[in-house]
């Protein structure tokens, strides 16, 4: 962001206008880490990217520089490969998922490619599947499996009636991208984001793993691959601010499908293609800005992931403590909207 000259920040203040503070990734890092010591109980690792810059912290966890879980975070990689396949022309957003996935056996002729993106599908949801042993995790995501024979199960409602978070729809999602590409997800990840990018490593790893405490005892096992496309990727801090950048500065896909992902529906809260995208007053230094926000949790791993496009700034947090509230960035107060403020001012709101 160019900084203002004298006259434009005379008249600013004169105002009240609020001014977005020049700050290095550093600065906002250390400003984010001052306000998570002020959040009792966090556990977990953050980063700030801010003008090609990366700066990364932990807290109480031992993996600053190692993968993580990103849970739903995945989500807006998934949206990144498909919109990639939209750009080189091998998928339409308003196509029905059967001119890709004909073996599907759910309103595949009715269901487009869009209403997965949007959780306007009508499909049935694995969270709703049985939980055996009464550990509050869906067996769904305990082991993997045949995705199908739930997301193939009895639809909840029509296609294209109404919002519903659903991991199904990006399951789906999953299947069209191997179809159209004829490479596995896993390949995409590597070819699409880790090779260019020069990423650490990005990917899905097999096996039912538990990870974090949550509410003080043990976290279900989960297993990654059943969450697939949905959720089950897991990678750096620092991997997930270089993707973040890369998709800020036009870098994945084109602006056209940038502008797309990010078109936020007033009518489903602004939900976007795959992520929250709206213009929310942050007050302090940013006042009305820009915002795209993408969370996920599984078990006791929360994660936090803001673009601020406008300034060119990232933030990821990822929370392995199964505590910490971080409250929602429309209520206007709260830990996230603390740590933005943080991240992009350079100060410490909780001081």
């Amino acid at each position: 962001m160019k900084a203002l000259g004298w006259t434009a920040l005379a008249v600013a203040l004169a105002l009240g206008l609020p001014q977005a503070q020049a700050q290095t990734a550093d600065a906002g890092r250390d400003a984010v880490q001052a306000r998570l010591e002020a959040a009792p109980g966090y556990a977990g690792v953050f980063g700030v990217s801010r003008s090609g810059q990366f700066a990364v912290g932990a807290i109480g966890d031992g993996r600053p520089g190692g993968p993580w879980r990103w849970a739903s975070v995945s989500k807006m990689i998934t949206v990144i490969l498909v919109l990639q396949q939209v750009d080189e022309g091998r998928l339409s957003l308003d196509a029905p998922v059967a001119a890709y996935l004909p073996g599907f056996a759910v309103n595949a002729d009715r269901i487009t490619i869009r209403q997965l993106l949007t959780h306007t599908s009508g499909l049935a949801n694995p969270d709703a599947s049985a939980d055996s042993d009464g550990d509050g995790m869906p067996d769904f995501y305990q082991r993997a499996g045949d995705w199908r024979a739930v997301c193939e199960g009895p639809p909840r409602a029509e296609p294209g009636t109404g919002f519903a978070y659903n991991n199904c729809d990006f399951l789906v999602l999953g299947a069209v991208l191997e179809a159209v590409s004829g490479q596995t997800y896993g390949e995409l990840i590597r070819i699409r984001l880790v090779e260019p990018l020069g990423l650490s490593a990005i990917g899905v790893p097999a096996g039912p793993r538990s990870e974090a405490p949550l509410k003080g005892a043990p976290e279900p096992a989960i297993d990654p691959a059943a969450w697939g496309p949905g959720g089950g990727l897991y990678g750096t801090t620092t991997d997930l601010l270089k993707i973040n950048t890369a998709l800020m500065e036009g870098a994945l896909i084109s602006a056209a499908s940038r502008t797309e992902m990010w078109k936020g529906d007033p009518a489903s809260g602004f939900a976007a293609l795959g992520v929250w995208s709206w213009a929310p007053d942050l007050g302090d230094c940013l006042g009305q800005t820009r915002l795209v926000e993408r969370y996920g949790e599984i078990g006791g791993v929360q994660v936090r992931n803001f673009l601020l496009p406008d300034l060119g700034l990232t933030l990821v947090v990822q929370a392995s403590d199964g505590v910490t509230v971080f409250g929602e960035v429309w209520q206007g107060e709260g830990l996230a909207v603390d740590l933005i403020r943080a991240a992009a001012c350079g100060t410490n709101p909780a001081a």
